[in-house]
């Protein structure tokens, strides 16, 4: 009876400890991204762009590991392996890993990634100007002819990334979305820890994280080894999800809007 009742609180302890181990691993996370997060803002602030994605397959041993994939002033197209750009943001390979020690998946609209690509200091809300989305902002756009003068609406119609819950309802709307009826709220980028299970992350010797569970569709979608190309029409952020099911997964995702992060980087829409 003494070793029954030793054993059951044996495993009692066990389970509170490593409950209290994921939590800070997932704490500490939190606070990397955040930082992450932070040295974008910085860079679009500096760039008037989004940087591109590093190469996850590269060791930390590689020069070129934690450098962007830029080419010819874009973004690889399929930003295939996409993880943070540690180096490019000036942060530590530490910096851009989650809790459990793997890379943190990062991945933008390639548009965002262009010369210029996230400054709309030359829309104007109260803009005339006839374009066709999605159209860049307009620097003749200088005086009070709002005629010549692009609306912030007009430039973020078309871009951004679509982030659904594991539901496939919209978090941040379709950014092809209809701005008559839903303004277009895409995402600038998406950052992605692949929590405890980890599939679908990198580990800082280039190779894939294998997860000790099954994953189901929906968390593909957030996997860094899959192509921007091929299949990738949104991506998936289940935190919101209130009662975790069998569909449930424990990804911890990062993604603003166009229009927080160039308005925080201070290249935001000017006032009229």
């Amino acid at each position: 009876m003494v070793l029954l009742i030793f054993g059951i609180v044996v495993a009692m302890a066990a389970a509170i400890t490593r409950g209290v181990a994921a939590s800070q691993k997932r704490s500490l996370t939190t606070t990397r991204m955040a930082g992450v997060d932070a040295a974008l803002v910085q860079f679009v602030q500096q760039q008037r762009r989004l940087p591109c994605p590093g190469d996850g397959t590269k060791a930390s041993s590689d020069n070129n590991a934690g450098v962007e994939m830029r080419a010819a002033g874009a973004c690889t197209a399929n930003q295939q392996n996409g993880v943070v750009p540690w180096r490019t943001l000036a942060l530590t390979e530490t910096d851009a890993t989650d809790g459990w020690d793997r890379r943190l998946t990062y991945r933008l609209d390639p548009a965002l990634g262009l010369d210029g690509g996230m400054d709309i200091s030359w829309c104007d809300p109260a803009g005339t100007k006839v374009v066709v989305p999605p159209a860049l902002c307009s620097n003749a756009c200088l005086g009070t002819d709002m005629t010549t003068c692009t609306r912030p609406v007009d430039f973020l119609r078309g871009r951004g990334l679509t982030v659904r819950n594991v539901a496939g309802t919209a978090v941040l709307m379709d950014p092809q979305a209809s701005p008559s009826i839903i303004p277009p709220t895409g995402a600038a980028y998406v950052l992605v820890s692949h929590g405890e299970s980890g599939g679908g992350a990198y580990l800082n010797s280039g190779t894939l994280a294998a997860s000790a569970v099954g994953e189901g569709n929906e968390e593909m979608k957030n996997f860094a080894s899959l192509p921007y190309t091929v299949g990738v029409t949104y991506y998936v952020d289940d935190s919101l999800q209130e009662a975790p099911g069998v569909n449930h997964f424990d990804d911890v995702m990062s993604r603003p809007s166009i229009s927080s992060v160039s308005s925080k980087a201070g290249v935001g829409p000017r006032s009229h």
